[in-house]
């Protein structure tokens, strides 16, 4: 039997058999991911099915105060700098204008939040950095490929005034050192517990953007006021960006970003929103958190991104939340109704994303 027959031979019993179980699934022997490989449907849900087999660590975060004296401290500090004050340092409106690479004038804690300790990437369920370094190469099922680390940092950064943040250069290097010195606590192939964004399940309706207008209102609009468009900082012009950030309009993510689809957005908002909420001590509730995600998704104005119609190309890994009018060529009103669910994602999808919830809710 081939690895791939076999692969989707378990994929297909673990859909069937359930999750349960306190430790992952055996791991089969499927090939490690390789930065730059292009993968078909069935090498991607092999690498997904690998990805669900590894051990799940605790969550771990290194002390502010270990990080070294000399020129390795302060590679560190740099990249936390980075990843805090991004759009000082290399937003387009940085003081250096040979250093302007960011895409936009938010900073990387803006959405990689602060935890207690108050390094960038520690807040559990704000899509932390804790363990990212130990899960490169990584399956990328938007552009079926297998990517780097780098290349998903430059990704986020975008291309500003200056072009795109340079492979080499002191900055991608910083952020690297900074990241290798959060996760190394960790071990390559292994995931840690609390990082991603919560697997909260959503609720089985179409969402109620009228209500999600209303609770924008309610529970958003002083910090990211009523176009979406955030408060900026005083010397925005100087580089210092924003005190509360855009979260719709040209400085923030466009429509084919991840954000843009409703049920990712809606597990962010539930754990981390209004500013102070966490997954322990939330403000909203998750069908909350789903109309508001579907407000500031559908009726807030935001960039428009025309590469995304290539996203996600294997319809068997396309998340129910993508959803594009290409999809419903002349059929608006079966978009309009997709857009607001109820959103399903695709067997493959659910399968791992159970397998990963039970394992994390054991730790």
């Amino acid at each position: 039997m081939t690895a791939t027959l076999r692969s989707i031979l378990l994929l297909a019993a673990g859909l069937c058999a359930g999750t349960a179980g306190a430790q992952p699934p055996a791991a089969p022997d499927i090939p490690a991911p390789r930065a730059g490989e292009a993968v078909d449907t069935a090498r991607a849900i092999q690498l997904r099915e690998r990805e669900a087999a590894q051990p799940v660590r605790p969550w771990t975060e290194p002390d502010p105060a270990a990080i070294p004296a000399g020129k390795a401290g302060d590679a560190i500090r740099y990249g936390q700098a980075l990843l805090t004050r991004t759009s000082t340092l290399i937003g387009p409106n940085a003081p250096d204008p040979a250093r302007r690479f960011a895409g936009n004038n938010l900073n990387c804690v803006h959405c990689h939040a602060v935890g207690p300790s108050g390094l960038p990437g520690t807040k559990p369920y704000s899509l932390p950095l804790v363990n990212v370094v130990n899960e490169y190469p990584k399956l990328d099922i938007k552009s079926m490929k297998v990517i780097s680390l780098e290349t998903r940092i430059a990704g986020m950064v975008g291309k500003g005034p200056a072009g795109g943040i340079p492979a080499d250069g002191p900055e991608m290097q910083a952020i690297l050192a900074y990241l290798k010195w959060l996760g190394r606590a960790g071990r390559p192939d292994t995931r840690m517990a609390q990082t991603g964004l919560d697997e909260v399940a959503m609720p089985n309706r179409a969402a109620d953007a009228g209500r999600g207008e209303r609770l924008y209102r309610e529970q958003c609009v002083a910090c990211h006021q009523p176009d979406g468009t955030g408060i900026k900082a005083p010397d925005f012009a100087g580089g210092a960006g924003y005190a509360f950030p855009p979260i719709a309009g040209n400085d923030s993510y466009d429509d084919g970003g991840h954000m843009a689809m409703v049920p990712l957005l809606a597990r962010f908002l539930a754990a981390n929103m209004p500013y102070g909420s966490t997954r322990q001590s939330p403000r909203l509730t998750v069908d909350e958190a789903y109309d508001i995600a579907a407000y500031v998704t559908n009726n807030l104005p935001r960039k428009h991104n025309p590469g995304r119609v290539k996203s996600y190309p294997a319809e068997a890994l396309r998340p129910g939340g993508f959803v594009i009018p290409e999809q419903f060529p002349g059929d608006d009103a079966a978009y309009q109704r997709a857009r607001l669910g109820p959103f399903i994602d695709p067997p493959a999808l659910r399968q791992s994303a159970d397998t990963r919830h039970d394992l994390a809710a054991e730790q």
